[in-house]
């Protein structure tokens, strides 16, 4: 019933997706970029990891939602995102013993997202398509 009331549209179902996700992302890096880029230094280094690592969760993150959104290399970025949040994950659970709520699941969910649009692939309503890639 459900199905027939809504359709099935993967290029739809993709590009909701991936609009969602990507503005996730790109409002996450944001701020690394620019008013907390100090603030994500510091914590950095007081967790005993590199200092670039902020910058470069800024970079990949704000370029990387702006790609996802537009659907550029749309499978590719969302693959590397889904490496992004194990390695995210990872850092919530191990350096800072973060439980699962309140914790490392907003990861998981960017994770699983990430991974469903990989799979989705860009769809029709996407750079990607009218570049023929």
């Amino acid at each position: 019933m459900i199905q027939t009331l809504f359709g099935s549209d993967v290029n739809l179902a993709s590009l909701l997706l991936r609009v969602a996700v990507g503005i996730l992302f790109l409002v996450h890096g944001y701020p690394k970029l620019g008013s907390q880029r100090k603030m994500g230094a510091d914590f950095m280094k007081s967790t005993g990891m590199p200092v670039w690592m902020a910058a470069f969760a800024g970079v990949a993150e704000f370029f990387g939602g702006l790609a996802l959104i537009l659907g550029i290399f749309t499978p590719i970025i969302a693959l590397l995102f889904v490496l992004w949040m194990i390695s995210t994950t990872w850092f919530a659970k191990t350096k800072l013993h973060k439980k699962l709520q309140g914790g490392y699941e907003f990861d998981l969910i960017l994770m699983a997202g990430s991974l469903a649009i990989a799979i989705l692939g860009s769809g029709i309503y996407s750079i990607d398509h009218l570049l023929g890639i």
